[in-house]
């Protein structure tokens, strides 16, 4: 099973791969003459593409890598080897760059919160490689695996906490609820495989615990409402 110092490293890993990211989105930012909005923007459409596939590929190689040792080590059945995702379509990432450089049209313009909402979008696309290789490959891995959400730290959000409850069920997508396997800006949790009779590297029955205290409390099935009450119930979001 992946160990939690093990899920640790290689949530370092991916945070590395980002913070070289951030890196260069920091230093064309500071290039760009941010006076002209309508130039920066556009520019921007042209750049984050290209920067967000570059550190998605080696997103994309270690999440791979690291599949293949937790397979290793789990014995799995059969040979397979895990295969990177691909990259994400280019018009999502503009569609983002232009969400982003929205703070430069404002009045007055404020180019700090655009750099601040382009970094948090950087992290979830630049990890989305990673993460898109871990479930895919699980998918199609006939060894049986399913993957668990791990969440990392005491302020993980309520939602992230409510999908981590569940533990090891989920295989594909539309297992994982649709849209409930979605991955916020700034989000660290870690998509871990895991293989039967595995021991999850995390306390799934504390947290499944908070959901069904804020299910009794709300009255009510609805994940909305569950985790709105989570979030008054642990003060987080």
């Amino acid at each position: 099973m992946a160990t939690p110092a093990e899920v640790a490293a290689y949530r370092a890993s991916q945070q590395d791969v980002v913070a070289l990211a951030h890196a260069e989105l920091a230093a064309w930012w500071a290039s760009q003459d941010i006076s002209d909005p309508r130039a920066a923007a556009t520019a921007l459409e042209t750049t984050l593409p290209d920067l967000v596939a570059a550190y998605g590929d080696m997103a994309m190689a270690v999440a791979a890598d690291w599949y293949d040792m937790l397979r290793e080590q789990a014995q799995a059945s059969g040979a397979y080897r895990a295969a990177l995702a691909g990259s994400l379509p280019v018009e999502q990432v503009q569609a983002v760059a232009r969400w982003g450089a929205a703070p430069l049209f404002g009045e007055p313009p404020d180019p700090a919160k655009a750099l601040s909402m382009l970094s948090g979008a950087v992290q979830r696309l630049v990890q989305q490689g990673g993460r898109d290789t871990l479930w895919r490959n699980a998918q199609r891995d006939p060894s049986g695996v399913r993957w668990a959400r791990v969440p990392h730290g005491a302020k993980t959000c309520a939602w992230c906490r409510m999908l981590a409850s569940r533990g090891a069920v989920y295989l594909t997508r539309k297992s994982a609820g649709g849209g409930m396997n979605s991955w916020h800006n700034r989000c660290d949790c870690t998509p871990t495989p895991v293989w039967q009779d595995q021991a999850l590297p995390y306390d799934a029955d504390a947290l499944y615990q908070e959901y069904i205290n804020a299910r009794d409390a709300a009255g009510s099935g609805n994940p909305t409402m569950i985790t709105a009450q989570m979030r008054r119930d642990l003060g987080i979001n």
